[in-house]
C-alpha cells in the first residue's frame, strides 16, 4: 500500500476510535525501523483541547488500526502515536522519517 492508501485506511479507523477523544486527522509516512526494515508511521492528531487519554485508548486504536491495515494487505508494521495540533516533535522523532530519495511505497 503506499501513504495515500494507508491514509484512507487509517482516517476510517482512527476517526471511529477516537472520533470523541477530538481526533482531527491522521498524518502517513513511510520509512525505516530500527533494524532498517520498511515500516510505516501514523500519526493521530487530536485537538489542542482533546482530554487526556487512557493507555488502552491509545492500545485499542492500534490495535484496530493494525488489524485494517492487514486486512488491506498492508505487511508492514505500523508505528502509532497521537499528538495534539501544534506539538512539536522531538528531534529523535522527526529523524525516523526515511531518508530522502528513499523508496516510499511498497504493494
Amino acid at each position: 500500500m503506499n501513504d495515500a492508501d494507508i491514509q484512507i485506511v487509517a482516517d476510517r479507523v482512527l476517526r471511529k476510535e477516537l472520533g470523541k477523544f477530538g481526533y482531527q486527522r491522521t498524518e502517513v509516512r513511510s520509512g525505516f525501523d530500527h533494524s532498517d526494515e520498511p515500516a510505516v508511521y501514523v500519526d493521530a492528531v487530536l485537538g489542542v483541547d482533546a482530554p487526556p487519554l487512557e493507555p488502552t485508548t491509545f492500545f485499542d486504536a492500534h490495535a484496530a488500526l493494525g488489524r485494517a491495515l492487514i486486512a488491506e494487505g498492508e505487511e508492514r508494521f505500523p508505528y502509532f502515536r497521537m499528538r495534539r495540533l501544534g506539538e512539536e516533535l522531538p528531534e529523535d522523532e522527526v529523524s525516523r522519517e526515511s531518508p530522502p530519495g528513499a523508496d516510499r511505497s511498497h504493494s
